[in-house]
């Protein structure tokens, strides 16, 4: 008798799984989309992209997204769309069991406005353009003066200041002269760094590094007018003169 109850229960449960993959089955096939929710992760960071704008741009171009059953959408197409946004690194598109559909976004993140002939845009640490943004300023490193149509020398010495906190927090500006020197105008200090010509730039950073941690009293920034790092293995230092 145990043995014939124990067989039945075994039964009855392998008979219950089927029943119940296919109700999860058929309720998943009914559920519509009942709601847009966009998330910006790092909205705290940037504010390029507007959850509400991102929504209202899928409605516009999916305009049966609302009611259509989520099965019938294309997770896919919607990322691509969503992603056509230049400030917009990565899409992730999921929905709930209740039939919201989720878009969570992530912005690129910028470490350089560039004001060029052609115009102002902001790079990110892998040279993509990003957009500026009426209702949003990034707090980063500003590059101009007579800048080349190749960047790369100018991102590379912005990549350098953004890995090193201090100079980082110290740093305001990159302008390239019409020779190609390029000059650091600090935040807090009234001289101007001179770089010289985009060479060995780890190196000078390094030497002015060490000039601002062991060379300089923070109360004499304001007496120089010029740090020149030009040259290899010197730092000339031009004070200000008092008439």
């Amino acid at each position: 008798m145990r043995k014939f109850l124990g067989l039945l229960k075994w039964v009855l449960l392998l008979g219950y799984f089927p029943v119940i993959l296919a109700f999860v089955a058929s309720s998943r096939r009914s559920l519509v989309c009942s709601e847009v929710r966009v998330a910006v992760r790092d909205s705290l960071e940037a504010r390029f992209v507007k959850a509400d704008n991102v929504r209202l741009g899928l409605l516009k171009s999916f305009p049966d997204l609302l009611g259509a059953p989520l099965t019938s959408l294309n997770f896919e197409d919607l990322e691509a769309h969503v992603a056509q946004h230049s400030a917009i690194r990565s899409v992730e598109v999921f929905n709930s069991a209740s039939g919201v559909l989720h878009v969570e976004v992530t912005q690129h993140a910028p470490i350089l406005r560039v004001f060029a002939p052609e115009g102002t845009f902001y790079l990110d640490a892998e040279g993509r353009h990003i957009p500026v943004s009426d209702h949003f300023s990034a707090r980063v490193l500003v590059a101009s003066g007579a800048l080349s149509k190749d960047l790369e020398p100018v991102l590379q010495l912005a990549r350098m200041v953004e890995a090193d906190d201090f100079l980082k927090a110290q740093m305001e500006q990159i302008y390239v002269r019409r020779n190609n020197d390029f000059v650091l105008v600090p935040r807090v200090g009234d001289h101007l760094i001179l770089l010289g010509q985009p060479i060995d730039l780890a190196l000078k950073l390094r030497n002015l590094r060490l000039l601002y941690a062991e060379g300089l009293n923070p109360r004499e920034w304001n007496e120089y007018k010029t740090i020149n790092l030009k040259y290899k293995n010197q730092i000339l230092c031009s004070r200000r003169r008092e008439w």
